[in-house]
């Protein structure tokens, strides 16, 4: 007889992951809403918009985020808290305010070259409105995290981040007015403002001496990192930047909604990385170097047997998932989707291990990952618009830049601990997975002329789930060291 019981880390991880998927859920609601009401052209500004705000993040959040989480949670003076948390501000509203000098001078020029066109104007200044809001919450949740108050963390991410958005896109989608909604979407993320405000008061005021300590530990940890972020935003642009420069915003907005499978699976796994960094980094001041190596192995080889089996399956619905949640209008993101899917798996190898790799290593081996990752994308990509493949080439430089990252950074910490391919039970895996596959193709082309679309899709989900306990099963049967560590975390034998 098993009872369950759970460690508070992996309650902590089971709190964030289940907080992650409501924001996904809401995501996806949101593109819907969005994508069926405003059209394609207007959709495509909206989506241009958020990846320019995604791209914009890292050169005002500064790494930030991370560097508070992690000071607040070295320091329990709540005096220096608070400071860490006003130096942060100031870093911020230093680069919010160079962002809006240039809006003031340059914003019809930006926005004309950002969407093609000056009547985005308006959306333009909207993005930069939220991108203050969102900042503030990155923050927020950041001196949250650092404080150990994951609950109110979540709660605040679900609020601004899934609800408000949710109920934004349902009132004002038909109006397809992209500037109010980005507006009212940045106006819900400065609620965030009331808890850190709280915060600050409940640990009084901080000493001015000890703000500017605070400034430079944070600069001296924070500037080194925060390329990586704009890397990242930069990599997951480039697609529509470029899709809307060579083809328009219609494309760009396509090539958007073929890279949301990365975020859906992303919201799954990034509570991991949330949890984990001040973990691993005490283990390793602790000098348990053979015990950080046994996880990290278990990691990479659960992410490989898992992550196979996720991209193969999720490329076979690919056209179902399109159809059934944004309609035929937006069949031409059907072949963009499946080509970037093909680089699901080796992104998620570095959404799980990224943080591991900051905590493990002092050089900024993840910034030097995403640099070449870009720079491969971009020439990939570029080469193949001008010989002639139109978006495809787009996604086929972006597949390759995704794989290319997580290919870098699961091969770096492998070195790095003489990880052996041995427990990734290569042949076995395959061998499965293949047979897997023909069932799954088998079953959709018997069942496609019987059921309609819908019933294919939910008859298909149902065997999927089938699918993927009946591989847990044979991993756990097989004594996949990971699968066992993590029935040991959670089932406690009943005396």
């Amino acid at each position: 007889m098993f009872n369950i019981k759970l460690s508070s880390f992996f309650k902590d991880i089971v709190v964030t992951t289940v907080t992650s998927i409501a924001g996904m859920i809401s995501m996806i609601f949101v593109i819907k809403f969005l994508a069926n009401e405003m059209g394609p052209e207007e959709f495509g500004a909206y989506s241009l918009a958020r990846r320019v705000i995604s791209n914009l993040a890292p050169l005002v959040i500064l790494s930030m985020d991370v560097a508070l989480t992690r000071y607040i949670a070295m320091t329990q003076d709540k005096r220096m808290q608070s400071s860490y948390i006003i130096a942060s501000l100031i870093f911020s509203g230093m680069a919010i305010l160079f962002l809006l000098i240039i809006s003031i001078f340059f914003g019809r020029q930006l926005s004309t070259w950002i969407f093609q066109s000056h009547e985005y104007l308006n959306l333009y200044r909207a993005s930069l409105f939220l991108l203050g809001g969102y900042t503030i919450s990155v923050l927020t949740s950041a001196s949250l995290f650092g404080m150990q108050k994951i609950n109110e963390a979540n709660g605040l991410h679900l609020i601004v981040l899934a609800i408000l958005p949710f109920f934004v896109s349902i009132a004002l989608a038909s109006r397809k007015n992209s500037a109010l909604i980005v507006f009212l979407m940045g106006l819900a993320l400065y609620l965030s403002l009331l808890p850190l405000l709280a915060i600050l008061w409940n640990r009084g005021r901080p000493r001015s001496n000890d703000i500017k300590m605070t400034m430079s530990v944070l600069f001296k940890y924070s500037f080194p990192r925060f390329p990586a972020g704009f890397l990242l935003a930069g990599l997951l642009t480039l697609g529509p930047f470029l899709a809307s420069r060579f083809f328009g915003l219609k494309e760009a907005g396509y090539f958007v909604i073929g890279q949301s499978v990365f975020r859906v699976m992303e919201a799954g796994i990034v509570a991991f990385g949330l949890v984990a960094l001040p973990k691993v980094s005490r283990l390793l001041a602790e000098e348990k170097k053979d015990f950080i190596k046994n996880k990290i192995e278990d990691i990479l080889v659960m992410v490989f047997q898992l992550g196979l089996f996720l991209t193969i399956h999720t490329y076979i619905w690919s056209k179902e998932i399109i159809l059934i949640w944004l309609g035929r209008e937006y069949s031409l993101v059907i072949p963009i989707m499946k080509i970037l899917i093909l680089a699901l798996c080796p992104y998620l190898v570095y959404v799980l291990l990224r943080s591991i790799v900051d905590a493990v290593e002092v050089r900024a081996i993840n910034t030097l990952n995403l640099f070449v990752s870009l720079i491969v994308s971009g020439i990939i990509s570029i080469i193949l618009i001008f010989v002639g493949f139109g978006t495809s080439g787009i996604s086929v430089g972006t597949t390759i830049g995704l794989a290319s990252l997580g290919i870098l950074t699961g091969n770096y910490l492998r070195r790095r601990y003489e990880i052996s391919l041995r427990n990734f039970m290569l042949k076995r895996i395959f061998f499965w997975n293949s047979i897997f596959v023909a069932f799954i193709i088998l079953l959709k082309y018997v069942l496609i002329s019987y059921l309609s679309m819908a019933g294919l899709f939910l008859l298909g989900g149902a065997a999927e789930v089938s699918l993927y306990i009946f591989y847990l099963y044979l991993l756990n049967k097989n004594n996949a060291h990971w699968v066992l560590e993590i029935k040991k975390r959670i089932l406690h034998q009943a005396a």
